[in-house]
């Protein structure tokens, strides 16, 4: 079926009242599913089964499941933008419409939204129109952000970086699940209190943005091995695949990438793949590996660092926003198909994730002990940290590395002393 097709299938005509809420149902629930499931375990016809429908019915919505997904993260735009847009009716100044803005999308009534984690599935023309909305959205952000600066109530920054990890914190937090089991109860005014706090007050007790120095990641670039060296030229071969993978996995999502569509970027088959790692699920759970030793390599680093708690904060932030551009590097988000992994792969990531979570948790325990971290929830705001980044594996993230490395400053400065103005 063509695009045209979709696209008509995608706005039913002279449809009653009852027909419309049902239409906005089915693509509630289906967003619920694709953020716990992803596209491909995303099912219509348990969808209708859900909502009291036959799964036949389910057509006069939606044309196919790309045409699915390309609804959902239509609404799910048309739902920020409301909410924006309503925040700004109340009014007040731009600090008052943000808080508003932030409360209205964390609000456990209103519907939860598809996050764009299997945008590249879709069609030109279908990702084209996503990406306006959204683009549309960042500048509405960015212009508030701008006025905030005049009025006297947000600080100075990069008003469409910061625009971007708003957007990514607040659409990312109530997907938080999988990370949320050692943290306790998440209900929605402890999860709306550290999105708040993140955006607007930052880590660091002082007022002054982060001085630290970068992190060193050139250990996790790739190596030049001799040819000579059989273990290590196949070592290498088996990371450039893992490279290749985390980089489309990041950008389509897993369900929606194949290994043959990998295998042909690389000029090489699905075979390839088999050889050097396995199936589908193993290559995914590699990843995932991946993913984890650099996550883990910047947490030692961040350990290790000669300075405050907060500068060391600061400085594991950067090297995390450095990293997730980066080609060479570009681990799988946590984001991305958490849940195509198996049950053993599950646990595998909840050991590895507690890891990290302790690390960072007694980090920011350390910084409050010698006054350069606030007094805060220590779990709620930790969990918030991977929000800001999610944005950063997407295809319009700016591939120049001096333009990466003033964004990883923008999200360093944000995590140490948010955006609220301070004497």
């Amino acid at each position: 079926m063509t695009s045209n097709s979709k696209d008509s299938a995608a706005q039913p005509t002279a449809e009653a009242p009852t027909s419309v809420n049902r239409h906005e149902r089915v693509l509630d629930e289906a967003a619920r599913q694709l953020n716990q499931k992803g596209v491909l375990l995303t099912s219509l016809a348990e969808i209708a089964a859900k909502l009291g429908v036959t799964r036949g019915a389910m057509y006069h919505y939606v044309a196919d499941r790309e045409d699915l997904v390309f609804q959902c993260y239509r609404r799910a735009a048309e739902i920020i933008a409301r909410h924006l847009r309503e925040a700004e009716r109340v009014g007040g100044t731009s600090a008052n419409i943000l808080v508003d803005f932030i409360s209205r999308m964390l609000d456990p009534k209103e519907p939860e939204i598809a996050a764009r984690a299997e945008i590249a599935m879709m069609n030109q023309t279908q990702r084209d129109t996503i990406q306006g909305l959204y683009d549309a959205l960042t500048a509405r952000l960015a212009h508030l952000l701008e006025t905030g600066h005049r009025e006297g109530v947000l600080r100075a920054c990069d008003i469409e970086v910061n625009a971007r990890v708003i957007l990514s914190l607040v659409t990312w937090a109530p997907l938080a699940r999988p990370w949320a089991h050692a943290v306790g109860p998440m209900g929605a005014e402890r999860l709306r209190s550290a999105v708040m706090a993140t955006v607007l007050e930052g880590f660091s007790t002082r007022a002054e943005l982060p001085n630290y120095q970068p992190l060193d990641l050139s250990a996790l670039a790739p190596q030049v091995v001799s040819a000579f060296d059989r273990d290590a030229a196949l070592e290498a071969k088996r990371e450039a695949l893992l490279r290749a993978a985390s980089r489309a996995f990041n950008r389509k999502g897993i369900d929606a990438t194949s290994l043959e569509e990998i295998a042909g970027q690389l000029g090489t088959t699905k075979r390839t793949f088999h050889h050097h790692i396995g199936s589908k699920q193993e290559v995914v759970s590699a990843c995932y590996e991946r993913a984890f030793r650099i996550f883990l390599f910047i947490k030692d680093r961040m350990l290790e660092y000669s300075g405050t708690r907060m500068e060391a904060l600061s400085a594991s932030m950067d090297a995390l926003a450095r990293a997730y551009p980066n080609e060479d590097l570009n681990p799988l988000s946590p984001l991305v198909g958490h849940g195509a992994l198996s049950p053993e792969g599950q646990a595998k990531f909840a050991v590895r994730s507690d890891q990290l979570g302790d690390a960072y948790h007694e980090l920011i325990r350390q910084g409050m002990r010698e006054s350069t971290i606030k007094d805060v929830d220590v779990h709620a705001r930790a969990l918030m940290l991977p929000g800001l980044l999610s944005w950063l594996v997407k295809d319009d993230v700016p591939t120049d590395p001096l333009q990466q490395q003033h964004i990883a400053r923008e999200i360093a400065n944000l995590v140490a002393v948010g955006l609220k103005a301070r004497s």
